[in-house]
């Protein structure tokens, strides 16, 4: 067959390629060996008829798949992937040729490039698809908790993908973990453990990125990709074999450039690859998104709790902590009202950046006795511990703690009023009461120290 005088025909860039037969199903060498004068174009100087694909472009296991399908196996491919060698998404269709070869197998590729990902090309997938990813995307729209809603749509992905285990790893690159974000399990199977560790670390999560390159997935679906695995990352291959793994989809969830994390399912049903391939493609720009803006969500919320100088907890999640405690009916509890003592005169004296090393002090001094999640700063020089998760004796040793060899090594001096609940006191009734004490102890201090006393 004059395969040249084929794709001349073909205005679009379009070459023919040749996969050659291997023994159990597999397939050999895959080579481009003729292709039109907008190809050449495209791909530059380096393009010769006869030359390895992977030549040409990085190898890619996923497009390999497609090129045996379409070669070897006659089916139609069509995917719409972002390229990210080349910083491009390309709409790319295999259709099956006749082969001149009995050791091979040829199809045509045609593809074009969009330098952003087309909604209209993205949403030309099967009617299965696109009904999972609507559900999954309306479920995630529900009032409920938000990691409930991901793991229905984790459900949703094992249900189409007729597979065993679905996951979501986070990257904390600040902290370096790996977060368990949120998975979903069918029968015996259980998540890809490190080494039998239920934890995935973040040096593995690294390899991942490493792996995947200029890619936008791993997918193996059986010994030929997992010989491939084992010879770039024989570690995590050990792993997914140690753990009953025959078959995987890897997909980043990214926020632009950026890999915030990874979804993945296992041991699903590698006869339907492609669809799941598709299906979890799209799932990934959804979740990406919606994970992206809950986490930002969450670390504004967080923010917003948490006095900027001291790190500790600020008045409006004082105010949160004292509604918690008031909804937990006959449970003991200990608030302590502190005032730093003195730090008028140094703001005055040696100005209010001294006046900020001395809080700074305070809240780190407080840190080395109590919870740093029982600690807030109200405001100026008012501090507040609130602990519910400790006992009466412990409360009243780490008072005894504050009150001795902390005060006593630093130069930090503190007026302190308690008050320990049993339970059957209101919590508002416990702050005044601990006010209170804390005003007494103050008044004792500046008559020792009457030089100090706030003008």
């Amino acid at each position: 067959m004059d395969y040249q005088k084929f794709v001349d025909q073909v205005a679009m860039p379009c070459c023919v390629i040749s996969v050659d037969r291997a023994g159990a199903g597999g397939y050999g060498d895959i080579r481009i060996i003729a292709a039109n004068a907008p190809y050449r174009s495209v791909m530059g100087p380096g393009y010769y008829d006869g030359m390895l694909y992977s030549e040409l472009v990085p190898q890619d296991n996923k497009f390999e798949d497609f090129c045996f399908r379409a070669a070897i196996l006659k089916q139609r491919m069509h995917a719409y992937v972002e390229t990210r060698a080349m910083d491009t998404w390309t709409d790319q269709t295999l259709i099956p040729l006749e082969s001149d070869r009995d050791d091979r197998g040829c199809c045509q590729f045609i593809f074009e490039f969009t330098k952003h990902a087309e909604a209209e090309r993205m949403s030309a997938v099967s009617v299965g698809t696109a009904n999972a990813v609507i559900r999954a995307s309306l479920t995630l729209l529900n009032p409920a908790d938000f990691q409930t809603n991901v793991r229905e749509v984790l459900r949703v992905i094992l249900e189409e993908a007729d597979a065993k285990a679905a996951q979501i790893l986070l990257i904390d690159r600040e902290n370096k973990t790996a977060v368990d974000f949120c998975r979903v399990l069918s029968g015996d199977a259980r998540p890809v453990f490190e080494h039998g560790v239920e934890t995935i670390s973040y040096e593995v999560l690294d390899s991942w990125e490493r792996m995947i390159g200029v890619s936008n997935a791993v997918i193996i679906q059986g010994e030929q990709d997992f010989a491939q695995i084992e010879k770039e990352n024989p570690a995590w291959a050990g792993s997914l074999r140690m753990n009953r793994v025959e078959s995987l989809v890897l997909i980043p969830l990214r926020r632009g450039k950026d890999v915030i994390g990874y979804l993945y399912t296992l041991n699903f049903d590698t006869a339907r690859v492609v669809e799941v391939k598709e299906l979890m493609e799209l799932m990934s720009l959804v979740l990406g998104a919606e994970i992206y803006n809950y986490l930002l969500l969450q670390k504004l919320e967080t923010l917003s709790q948490v006095d900027a100088l001291t790190g500790l907890g600020n008045r409006r999640a004082m105010k949160k902590r004292m509604e918690l405690v008031s909804r937990r009916k006959n449970t003991p509890f200990g608030i302590v009202n502190i005032d730093l003592n003195g730090l008028k005169v140094v703001n005055d004296r040696d100005g209010h950046e001294a006046g900020d090393r001395l809080l700074i002090q305070a809240g780190e001094i407080l840190r080395k006795v109590f919870y740093q999640e029982d600690l807030f700063r109200t405001g100026g020089d008012e501090f507040i511990v609130i602990t519910d998760t400790i006992s009466l004796d412990t409360f009243y040793k780490k008072l005894d703690r504050l009150r001795g060899d902390v005060m006593k090594n630093t130069a930090v001096s503190f007026a302190i009023g308690e008050y320990w609940s049993d339970g059957t006191t209101d919590i508002k009734t416990a702050f005044r009461i601990a006010d209170e004490r804390m005003y007494a102890d103050k008044q004792v201090f500046y008559e020792k120290n009457p030089a100090l006393k706030r003008k």
